[in-house]
């Protein structure tokens, strides 16, 4: 894959971090003969005229999304469509889905431009809200799509269908519909289990259900989840990578499945998700590789 032109998506939040950050990263990026955009909304914060995502989107040859995983998420909301490539570069944080952190950032970004790098491929899911048999909304999602109640309204009652098949019907603070990538999030969190990025699976994880017979669930990828939501309780959303909030009502219908194309990270490490999982989620005792003879 050649780079001629590379977009850069900010973490505003991060202020004169981020702003340095960028600047060096433009700076080096036209000294090697790269053509530099920047989203609009964030290219003032860098002092300069920036281009609208799908400008960015239909000019660029990859995406560098710089800040943490909320950045890298947020980017996925632009590239989705055509697969550009994204490189995370992280500022500060956990940084799960991130490539490169400050210390490496220029090594890895050598390699990367003399094509020493490969393409990871994730899954993505697809979200959509029914309303009186219309949609109403529609959502790409590269962690998980959340149905869930607000922090001061009551437990909803939801029914959750696999393939027209009821799988679940409970009462509780909602479900997450979660990729492989999003395993590790806030699905984790909610105790379901962690499924390395290879596999193609959708995640089904209850939030606080009031039934102990209601479990996380693993389903094929092709499957297609229908959640909905029986009670008019107020306050409860579909909530989608963290990052959008759509509110629901009684009777709506929430359809999730596969996207049609997968988001292509940009990858330079030698890292097992394996040494990723106990590097960033803390793991002790764990070994880099053991073999059959220890």
């Amino acid at each position: 894959m050649e780079m001629k032109t590379v977009g850069m998506v900010l973490n505003p939040t991060l202020g004169d971090r981020v702003a340095v950050a960028a600047r060096e990263l433009q700076t080096y990026l036209e000294r090697k003969g790269l053509k530099v955009l920047l989203l609009d909304e964030h290219a003032p914060l860098v002092g300069e005229n920036g281009v609208g995502k799908e400008l960015l989107r239909d000019i660029c040859d990859c995406i560098f999304a710089l800040g943490g995983d909320g950045t890298l998420l947020s980017t996925v909301q632009i590239v989705a469509p055509s697969e550009i490539p994204v490189l995370g570069i992280n500022l500060g944080g956990l940084g799960f889905l991130s490539e490169l952190g400050p210390e490496e950032l220029y090594p890895g970004l050598e390699r990367i431009l003399a094509g020493d790098f490969r393409l990871e491929q994730r899954l993505l899911l697809r979200g959509k809200v029914e309303r009186s048999d219309k949609a109403v909304k529609e959502v790409v999602c590269l962690n998980d799509c959340v149905v869930g109640r607000g922090a001061l309204s009551r437990p909803c009652r939801l029914e959750v269908r696999v393939d027209g098949y009821s799988a679940m019907r409970f009462n509780g603070d909602g479900i997450i519909v979660s990729t492989p990538t999003g395993s590790t999030a806030y699905s984790f969190s909610a105790g379901g289990p962690v499924v390395e990025p290879v596999v193609a699976a959708i995640v089904l994880t209850p939030i606080c259900p009031h039934s102990f017979m209601v479990r996380p669930m693993v389903l094929n990828a092709s499957a297609t989840v229908k959640v909905l939501l029986e009670t008019s309780v107020a306050g409860v959303n579909l909530t989608v990578d963290g990052q959008e909030s759509i509110p629901l009502i009684a009777g709506d219908k929430v359809v999730i499945d596969r996207y049609p194309r997968q988001l292509k990270l940009i990858r330079v490490a030698e890292r097992s998700f394996f040494c990723v999982l106990r590097e960033k989620l803390r793991l002790e005792g764990l070994k880099d590789f053991v073999s059959d003879k220890e």
